[in-house]
């Protein structure tokens, strides 16, 4: 008698971004909703494509995004995961 025995192997990436200071939490004013925002190197990094790639995507409006009075851009995290 042949057995056979099959094996299943999941795998789960967690990231974890942490920075000094209270939380970036904002209203976004194209969802609506309070969202965490990230910037654009970390959208980067949570999307798996360059910095440059999120900048396209905001030019283009597939992503939402504040822009502060320093220039930085900040992207809202609900439109980087839809």
């Amino acid at each position: 008698m042949k057995r056979t025995r099959s094996l299943t192997i999941e795998t789960r990436q967690v990231t974890v971004i942490r920075r000094p200071g209270p939380s970036r939490r904002a209203r976004c004013e194209t969802c609506g909703e309070v969202v965490i925002l990230v910037t654009a190197d970390e959208a980067a990094h949570l999307a798996r494509v360059s910095s440059r790639a999120i900048y396209r995507c905001v030019e283009t409006g597939s992503l939402h995004f504040t822009e502060m009075a320093d220039g930085t851009l900040l992207i809202c995290l609900n439109s980087l995961l839809k």
